[in-house]
């Protein structure tokens, strides 16, 4: 161990003795956190004594919390993801705390990691200021449990599994598959409903679009909502979800729709980037045309 690694050691010893800890889970505890050099430290908290050597190129589902300091959780896999975090692992060189450290984990192993604020939020939320709740502490916990490692053919069976469920979702929404297939989309979005008769005036490539939305989750939740008057350039990619620009193309000035966008034409199978939308997702956009300009 470097001079370096010791001091940090020791002065993670310090913060754990006044009061920062992880919840051990099982009788297997690692006496103190080593410290990684991608800025972080960890603890191998329990083990399996029966697990086997897993081969590369697997896809871990864990099961995970995120703590503040004073041990508050604002952040679990199973509420804000649905039980559905799945990490690929084999990203050693990666500059991803989490995705570096579950490579080097086995089924069932569980551990406690912490990091700096900064990096936590920046790494794993996409975040470039620290949330109020967590200003003012100096370490981020991170308790992580795998609960499964997939193999790449047996993962496409649990994809295909939650797609299934997503589709389910949608024609409940509807009362039945046949009344979601009528109001399906040759995009692949579904119409809930459609307003006013618009002016006439089609959205065509490269003209400027002013547009509101608002986006929830089919349960009604709230998810985001543009400014009041939101511009884009029609056609450029990665202005708004994939979705969004099908049914922008589908509507004249002054209309508005309520629309369902399944997980393809929204944030897909891995969710969003931010963790607050999971993977294989449908969600509801009620979208509005302003105005459209050349």
């Amino acid at each position: 161990m470097t001079l370096k690694e010791y001091r940090g050691l020791i002065g993670v010893m310090f913060v754990c003795l006044i009061g920062v800890s992880c919840k051990n889970e099982k009788k297997h505890s690692a006496p103190y956190f080593s410290y990684n050099s991608l800025g972080y430290y960890y603890q191998l908290i329990a083990f399996d004594d029966d697990s086997k050597a897993v081969l590369p190129n697997r896809i871990a589902w864990l099961s995970a919390t995120f703590r503040t300091q004073a041990d508050s959780i604002f952040w679990d896999s199973f509420n804000n993801m649905n039980d559905k975090f799945y990490v690929q692992r084999d990203t050693l060189l990666s500059e991803n705390f989490l995705a570096n450290y579950v490579s080097v984990l086995q089924e069932f192993d569980s551990v406690c990691l912490l990091l700096k604020p900064k990096d936590f939020f920046q790494q794993q939320f996409k975040y470039d200021s620290i949330p109020f709740f967590s200003k003012k502490d100096s370490i981020v916990k991170i308790n992580l449990k795998v609960k499964r490692l997939f193999t790449k053919e047996e993962f496409l069976a649990v994809q295909q599994n939650l797609l299934a469920n997503e589709m389910a979702q949608i024609y409940k929404f509807f009362t039945t598959e046949a009344e979601a297939n009528a109001a399906k989309d040759q995009s692949g979005f579904y119409w809930v409903s459609k307003e006013g008769q618009g002016s006439g005036m089609e959205v065509k490539m490269g003209q400027t679009v002013t547009i509101t939305y608002e986006g929830y989750f089919l349960n009604g939740r709230f998810l985001e909502k543009s400014g009041k008057k939101f511009e884009l350039k029609y056609g450029t990619p990665d202005q708004v979800l994939k979705g969004l620009n099908y049914v922008i193309a589908g509507l004249k000035l002054g209309q508005s729709a309520k629309i369902i966008l399944p997980s393809p034409l929204a944030f897909g199978e891995n969710g969003s980037s931010n963790g607050i939308v999971p993977p294989f997702t449908p969600l509801i956009y009620q979208v509005n045309i302003i105005d459209i300009k050349e």
